[in-house]
């Protein structure tokens, strides 16, 4: 269980590390843009394109690392009437029935980066694999982190709450 949990947490300091490098990078190029643009009536034609592209593959990242610290969109108004030991194994339910998504995602995004291989986009004369490849990283990463808490919960016996409160 430690190797899974030590694998995932590394995964996710470098998902978070390129997702923060990304955003760096859709900023500059979107400020240098704007002042050609405003400043010196000139434009680059490949800023917007990249920064979109860019946006995509930050949003993939940053999903593994809402699954890993369970912060994705959840109605849990009801886990205070369950015990707690029927949690773990709801929660292994849904974790499992998500792991099974996102292996579809996987897939699909696998076929859908491989077709676009042989396209190239408008302004930067990229192949589209590189942006559609997003999709399946992504869904890789979030499954990692998907079956690490599953892992991390059966282990434990325990699920690991985040009160809102405690992250204001």
């Amino acid at each position: 269980m430690q190797a899974v949990l030590f694998i995932a947490k590394w995964l996710a300091f470098v998902a978070s590390l390129m997702a923060r490098l990304m955003l760096m990078a859709v900023a500059v190029m979107l400020v240098v843009q704007v002042i050609l643009r405003f400043g010196f009536s000139y434009s680059l034609p490949w800023p917007e394109e990249a920064a979109r592209y860019l946006m995509i593959w930050i949003v993939m990242l940053a999903g593994s690392l809402l699954v890993r610290d369970d912060q994705l969109v959840r109605v849990d108004f009801l886990d205070g009437f369950w015990p707690k030991s029927w949690l773990v194994w709801r929660n292994a339910i849904f974790r499992v029935l998500l792991a099974a998504m996102l292996c579809v995602l996987v897939w699909q995004g696998w076929e859908q980066a491989d077709f676009a291989t042989r396209r190239t986009t408008t302004a930067l004369q990229i192949s589209w694999f590189w942006p559609y490849l997003a999709i399946p990283v992504g869904g890789a990463l979030m499954l990692i982190q998907m079956l690490a808490r599953l892992v991390e919960e059966i282990a434990t016996g325990k699920v690991r709450t985040t009160d809102i409160a405690e992250t204001l």
